[in-house]
C-alpha cells in the first residue's frame, strides 16, 4: 500500500504547509496511508468513539483552547488516551502554544506532533489535496498526453506509428506538450485523472531521425505544461481497408484507465492525412460536447424529426 513519511509533510514546499516539528521527532518516519484528516472536536472532549485511527490529527484554535481550559490532570488524562491511539501524527494551526503534557506526551509515545501558522480552514484545503495527490492511485501509459484547446488528451498508438511527430506538430499550432513516451497518471478522488510526465524526461520530446529535443527550451515555457487532467483519450491506428471507420460520429467508445472511463477517439492513419489537425478537431469537438452541442445527434435529431414528418 502506497504511504508516505510524516517527514515528508514536514518537508512540503510545493503545497505551503509550512509544517514544523515541535515534539515526538521518531514519529516522523511514521507513514500516512489515509488522505483523509480528522479535525479532533468531540474527541478533545473525551469522546474517543469518534476518533479514527490512522489519520493526521488537527489541532485548532478550539482544541486547544478547551485543553488550556481544563485542569492539568484532567487534559493530561486525555492527552494520554489519545496518544495511546494509533494516531499518524499531530498538527497545531496558528502557531498556538502547546500545553507542556501534550509536548510530554508526544515525545515519550514517539507521535510526531507539528505546528504551521496557517489558520485551520485553509492548513486543511492545502493538506488534503497533498494528501490526495501524493496517495493517489497511480499507473503507467506508453503514449503522449497533450493540452488542445485547454483539453487534456492523451495520444496512444503502437510504436512508430507517429505519436511524437503529431504532438511536435501540434506544439508548432500552439499547443502544450505535457509528456512523451511515458504518462505518470494518477487518480484524484473518484472521476478525476492527471497525468505528468517523469522527472527525467519532462520536456524531452524523441523525434526518430533527429534525437531527443527540448520542447521547452526550443519554443518556450508556453510550450510545455507539468501536470493536465485527462479528458479524452485518441488512438492512432494503421489504415485498414476492411475496417468501416466512424463517419458520423454517433458512437461512443471507452478507453478505462485506473478504473475510469474517458471518451475515446479512433484515428485511422494514411499518407496524405494530416492526423495533428484532425486530433485539434477532435478535442474542439470534445469541448463543444462538454457545453453541450453534439453536431452528430443534433444531425440525427433532424433526419428523425424529418422522418417523422414525411410520414404524415
Amino acid at each position: 500500500m502506497k504511504g508516505i513519511t510524516v517527514q515528508e509533510l514536514a518537508d512540503d514546499k510545493e503545497y505551503g504547509l509550512e509544517l514544523e516539528v515541535i515534539s515526538g521527532s521518531r514519529g516522523t518516519l511514521k507513514k500516512v496511508y489515509n488522505p483523509r484528516i480528522q479535525k479532533l472536536g468531540l474527541v478533545i472532549a473525551g469522546y474517543m468513539v469518534y476518533l479514527h485511527p490512522h489519520r493526521v490529527q488537527i489541532l485548532g484554535y478550539t482544541e486547544i483552547s478547551y485543553l488550556r481550559e481544563l485542569k492539568p490532570e484532567d487534559g493530561e488524562k486525555i492527552v494520554k488516551e489519545l496518544c495511546s491511539r494509533d494516531v499518524a501524527c499531530f498538527i497545531v494551526t496558528r502557531n498556538l502554544k502547546v500545553p507542556d503534557y501534550l509536548l510530554t506526551e508526544t515525545e515519550a509515545k514517539g507521535i510526531a506532533l507539528l505546528r504551521t501558522r496557517l489558520v485551520s480552514s485553509v492548513f486543511i484545503e492545502r493538506i488534503t489535496r497533498f494528501l490526495e495527490e501524493k496517495l493517489a492511485p497511480t499507473g503507467m501509459v506508453h503514449g503522449v498526453l497533450m493540452e488542445i484547446m485547454g483539453v487534456g488528451v492523451l495520444i496512444i498508438g503502437r510504436s512508430g506509428i507517429g505519436k511524437s511527430e503529431n504532438a511536435l506538430d501540434l506544439v508548432m499550432r500552439g499547443h502544450r506538450l505535457v509528456s512523451d513516451d511515458i504518462i505518470e497518471v494518477k487518480k484524484i478522488g473518484a472521476l478525476e485523472l492527471t497525468g505528468e510526465a517523469p522527472e527525467m524526461i519532462r520536456n524531452l520530446l524523441e523525434i526518430r531521425g533527429i534525437g531527443i529535443v527540448n520542447i521547452r527550451q526550443l519554443f518556450g515555457i508556453s510550450a510545455v505544461r507539468h501536470r493536465k487532467k485527462i479528458e479524452l483519450v485518441v488512438e492512432l491506428l494503421d489504415w485498414d481497408n476492411n475496417i468501416e471507420y466512424e463517419r458520423v460520429g454517433l458512437r461512443e467508445d471507452k478507453y478505462r484507465l485506473l478504473g475510469i472511463d474517458l471518451p475515446l477517439i479512433r484515428i485511422p492513419i494514411s499518407p496524405g492525412r494530416n492526423a495533428s489537425a484532425i486530433v485539434e478537431l477532435a478535442c474542439r469537438n470534445h469541448a463543444l460536447k462538454k457545453e453541450g452541442i453534439d453536431t452528430a445527434r443534433e444531425l440525427e435529431k433532424k433526419i428523425l424529426n424529418t422522418t417523422e414528418r414525411g410520414r404524415e
